[in-house]
């Protein structure tokens, strides 16, 4: 495992951070527990230090001890028992949902009260008395940010919180809001697909901002797994939040594919490993976020940390990407 400095925090953090969405039961098909669980120990043997979820990660699945809303956390808890202080701890707040109506009544809302309420909640789910990152989830468009600010000081002078942070927000607020409050890390979404991020990256760590780049295998399409244009189930994220599912993205990224087939083969290594690895080689990027509900998912990944990518392939892919992509 390669470990970088997250900003200026001074925390060494594994280059690859465990993302929770896909072990909460909603949005990404069947998951079972037992194996997120069995996931997430390997994930930690070998040497994955951070581990990434939210309150709205699922639901669960129905029939399964913990059906609920913060199934991910809860889910955690149970995983990081009597080994917390090995873990950095990231969570969010700022979406929520209705619990009598579930994810379609998805709704954000960055208030001094939301944020609070919500750390608090987490902390209660996740089993623990602080946080090592908040990050507000997505921008609500309302609340000023100085409010933001103060909630966040608040939670750190009461010690629930070390560090927090920012996710989706634009550049422009970001900075904004760092000046009030200097801020510890954001998370963007940034991978061979998705790269619209990529300034906003690279500005924001020049300014001393930890990065967390998710969705570094493309929702599952930089695995290889999908040569032929699949059909996911009503309301799975692969083909609602992540659009590379659709054409004619799809039939684009097919194209890369092969690029990376061939780079794949040089190397002896799964595709996945070529996505994660040339993430990671971003200089702008602290640690990429992905998600293993499977041990073998969690091996596959972890080992793409083995071997590095060399600079001439680094930027064949980089340039593919923009060409094919656009």
């Amino acid at each position: 495992m390669r470990y970088k400095t997250l900003g200026t925090t001074g925390e060494k953090l594994s280059a690859l951070t465990l993302g929770t969405w896909g072990i909460g039961g909603t949005g990404w098909g069947e998951t079972s527990q037992s194996h997120s669980l069995a996931a997430i120990d390997r994930m930690l043997e070998l040497g994955v230090n951070v581990v990434d979820t939210a309150p709205v990660y699922g639901f669960g699945n129905p029939g399964e001890q913990d059906f609920g809303f913060g199934c991910a956390e809860l889910l955690l808890a149970k995983a990081l028992k009597g080994r917390r202080d090995k873990v950095f701890l990231v969570t969010k707040c700022g979406l929520n949902y209705d619990r009598s109506k579930g994810p379609s009544s998805a709704y954000r809302s960055m208030s001094a009260q939301e944020i609070r309420e919500g750390c608090e909640n987490s902390l209660r789910r996740l089993g623990t008395d602080y946080l090592d990152l908040l990050l507000v989830h997505w921008p609500d468009g309302k609340t000023p940010l100085e409010e933001v600010a103060q909630a966040m000081e608040d939670l750190i002078r009461r010690g629930w919180i070390k560090y927090y942070g920012v996710s989706n927000f634009s550049v422009e607020d970001t900075l904004r809001l760092h000046k009030m409050l200097p801020m510890q890390a954001v998370q963007l979404q940034f991978s061979l697909v998705s790269r619209q991020t990529e300034q906003t990256l690279q500005t924001l760590h020049d300014a001393g901002i930890g990065t967390m780049a998710y969705g570094a295998l493309g929702s599952g399409i930089l695995t290889g797994a999908y040569r032929t244009k699949p059909e996911f189930g009503p309301g799975d994220m692969r083909s609602s939040f992540y659009h590379f599912f659709e054409e004619p993205t799809f039939s684009k990224v097919q194209g890369l594919l092969k690029i990376m087939d061939e780079i794949a083969g040089k190397y002896d290594v799964p595709l996945s490993q070529v996505a994660l690895n040339w993430v990671a080689g971003c200089p702008f990027v602290d640690t990429a976020i992905v998600g293993a509900s499977k041990v073998s998912h969690a091996e596959q990944c972890a080992s793409a940390f083995a071997w590095q990518l060399s600079e001439e392939d680094h930027r064949l892919l980089s340039q593919a990407s923009m060409e094919i992509l656009g």
